[in-house]
């Protein structure tokens, strides 16, 4: 494709306009010299009339090639180009780290957060976002893989939690999580952090819920924990849970096991040495669903060899002007 299509032929009209007004145009006669007699006898010789033939064919080639050249050069000139449609595949998963803010969880979300900063470290290229919740829930940021973006938010929680934030931080993690009634009400939680999968339905990306709670509900909830567990069953979401008091046997431990494993998940007590690497490896284990990005449409300069060629005419007229000591 040309951008000015119309260039190429402009250039080539002008280039034989002009080699055609040199060759009509009357020549000035020379006002010094010196006269020759009987030159009449020298150009009658046959190695004169060979040498002036040649010559005549090396100035007629130079300016063919000439002409050639400057059309070529308009070509050139006019950037030839074409449409490149760029199609990326990748294959990524969707994870939304789902935390307990609960009064009963307060003095240990900040380990939980900094166990969700080690499992964002250990990914690499999975999307990931993350919901709070105690008797409502508020989205902490949405799902991204902007990595520096995810540690710099879980950062300000940890901050936050540890109260050290510093003076010009106004930030205020609980707001919006208690709007409901009740407290830690899982059931809801877990439902809403399922929700916040795009395109439940269409997308075919792997998804999991990290979900750390103790699973001690306060209050009437929307969704039992059981039903929000169906939800992810039905959404094809695996929850993998975290439980920080997990004194063995109790029933709020043994729920959230049962849940969490049902959907093809997994129950983890909070240890560091163990909680990261193992849920890290689950959710690697798991086959990265397959991505089709939109194209990316690109306009890209197409010379082909017309650059080449124009180099070697410029030498072929160079060569023939040595040639004939023009």
């Amino acid at each position: 494709m040309l951008l000015w299509p119309w260039l190429l032929p402009v250039v080539i009209v002008v280039g034989l306009g002009a080699a055609l007004l040199g060759l009509l145009l009357p020549k000035r006669r020379r006002e010094r010299g010196l006269p020759v007699a009987h030159v009449d006898r020298m150009t009658s010789l046959a190695v004169f009339r060979g040498a002036l033939l040649r010559y005549r064919v090396g100035i007629a080639s130079a300016l063919a090639l000439a002409v050639v050249g400057v059309g070529v050069a308009g070509a050139v000139a006019s950037r030839p180009s074409g449409i490149a449609a760029n199609q990326e595949e990748d294959f990524k998963r969707d994870i939304v780290l789902c935390l307990d803010v609960s009064g009963s969880m307060v003095d240990v979300d900040a380990e939980i957060l900094a166990v969700y900063q080690q499992i964002a470290a250990e990914l690499d290229g999975e999307r990931i976002g993350m919901r709070i919740f105690d008797a409502s829930s508020v989205m902490a940021f949405p799902l991204t893989s902007d990595y520096d973006y995810i540690q710099e938010q879980l950062g300000r929680y940890v901050r936050a939690l540890n109260g050290t934030l510093g003076p010009e931080e106004q930030f205020n993690y609980l707001a919006g999580t208690a709007s409901g009634l009740g407290a830690s009400l899982v059931g809801d939680g877990l439902a809403s952090c399922v929700l916040d999968f795009a395109d439940l339905e269409a997308s075919e990306r792997p998804r999991s819920i990290i979900l750390a709670t103790d699973n001690v509900v306060n209050g009437q909830q929307i969704f039992s924990l059981p039903q929000a567990g169906q939800l992810a069953v039905d959404n094809e979401v695996r929850v993998y849970a975290i439980n920080p008091f997990d004194f063995g046997g109790d029933m709020y431990s043994q729920e959230l096991r049962d849940i969490a494993e049902g959907t093809g998940g997994a129950y983890f007590a909070l240890d560091f040495a163990q909680t990261v690497p193992q849920i890290v490896d689950r959710v690697n284990a798991i086959e990265a669903g397959f991505i089709e990005t939109p194209p990316q449409i690109q306009v890209i300069d197409r010379p082909g060899a017309l650059p080449l060629i124009v180099l070697l005419l410029v030498a072929g007229v160079c060569l023939i002007a040595a040639r004939v000591r023009l």
